[in-house]
């Protein structure tokens, strides 16, 4: 048995075994704004598409962030530039994340995955080597400022490791850190912070598609369910209370849950696995606005089912050139909860348009847990060090991570 497919927009037809033909239709608007391959890239694609697809973001996003002064980007800014013809990059981790070695002892497949194009990074946590290494690797969780060297290499790269929303210390920002390791989209690695959107190895056809729809639609019930243990921000619980008026049909577990007689329902327990895999939506609703932060609660959504509902980053961009193609629903499109109720009681009760918010699992799945998906963002730095012409500085990280939270 083999496939084939032939992009005829808005369509890819399919031929199985040189007989039958199948079509995977798409809306003739569909738009090319994300960073994983497009469905007519499906024989050819590379990790290294995520990068280029990327860059080309980048840049927009670099420049809004010059005029913010928020960095500052110098071509061909370094005062020895060996770079372009560098055999082997070495990367230190010079301090640990969250107390713990990270990659310490692990093999260059393990950290930057066997399909990175690039194979000429290496990674050490001999801090010996602390002043020949291309790139000083430092989380900001475990950075001792007192301790770091107030003369640096102008030729080595200082990695800033943040992944949580919200500013940083003033010393962060004195230091002028090279590059950013992040959840925001314009930092130097963020391919793959919390989940990413690869090809399935094989698509779906229209038969076992269908199957699995009339199964999804017809097993899963109405509920909105919600997993929280912060109870803060105020404003999103304050926006599933009001949302709770006007769609009853939501079920909530955490500290948070007040209403409910039991709010017991552990990460990884089989009653969290039931209540993802038998109701239609999930309240992905992040604890904080910032821009493009988006965690594994939006990706582990989809990867169980579930449709989520987005509640904050207040940007759909940013969902969108990582999200499949129409796979979630943002509460912002519509003007009052009551519209936004009223959809999501119309997704539960009409077929066609809940097939629309997976029709994109025929070609296309989800990676979240960190073994899966931490090594296409060190890939992506592997990628960077290749290519990388310019001389980066951070002139306020306060204000890049604190952008629109």
């Amino acid at each position: 048995t083999f496939v084939v497919f032939t992009w005829f927009i808005p369509s890819i037809s399919l031929k199985f075994d040189g007989r039958n033909k199948d079509v995977i239709g798409y809306d003739q608007n569909y738009l090319d704004n994300h960073i994983y391959p497009p469905p007519w890239c499906i024989f050819n694609w590379t990790i290294g598409d995520y990068f280029v697809r990327k860059d080309a973001l980048k840049k927009l996003e670099d420049q809004d962030a010059i005029d913010k002064k928020q960095k500052i980007m110098i071509e061909n800014g370094f005062s020895n530039w060996k770079k372009q013809n560098q055999s082997n990059y070495l990367i230190l981790e010079y301090t640990t994340v969250f107390n713990q070695p990270k990659f310490c002892g692990k093999t260059p497949t393990f950290i930057f995955g066997k399909h990175c194009p690039y194979q000429n990074c290496r990674y050490t946590c001999d801090r010996n080597l602390s002043k020949s290494a291309d790139v000083l690797l430092m989380h900001h969780h475990d950075i001792h400022f007192d301790q770091l060297s107030i003369e640096r290499n102008p030729d080595q790269i200082w990695l800033f490791w943040h992944d949580e929303p919200g500013g940083v210390i003033k010393h962060a920002i004195d230091y002028q850190f090279n590059w950013t390791i992040s959840y925001r989209f314009n930092a130097e690695a963020s391919i793959g912070a919390y989940g990413i959107t690869i090809f399935r190895e094989k698509a779906l056809t229209t038969k076992q598609f269908k199957s699995y729809i009339d199964e999804e639609f017809k097993k899963r019930q109405a509920y909105a369910i919600w997993f929280v243990s912060n109870c803060q921000p105020r404003a999103r619980i304050e926006f599933y209370l009001r949302f709770r008026s006007y769609y009853p049909f939501t079920r909530v577990y955490g500290k948070c849950a007040s209403q409910n007689t039991t709010s017991q329902c552990s990460r990884d327990s089989q009653c969290e696995i039931d209540e993802l895999t038998r109701n239609k939506f999930y309240l992905a609703f992040e604890s904080q606005s910032c821009r493009d932060y988006i965690t594994e609660k939006f990706w582990r959504s989809l990867a169980f089912g579930i449709i989520p509902i987005v509640f904050g980053p207040r940007d759909k961009q940013s969902l969108e050139r990582i999200a499949p193609p129409k796979s979630f629903v943002f509460a912002d499109d519509f003007l009052t909860i009551l519209d936004l109720a009223e959809h999501l009681t119309e997704i539960d009760r009409n077929r066609t348009l809940f097939e629309e918010y997976h029709r994109w699992r025929r070609l296309y799945k989800i990676l979240y847990l960190p073994e899966d998906i931490e090594h296409y963002r060190f890939c992506e730095l592997c990628y960077r060090l290749n290519t990388n012409h310019q001389r980066v500085y951070y002139r306020d990280l306060n204000e890049f991570f604190l952008e629109d939270c």
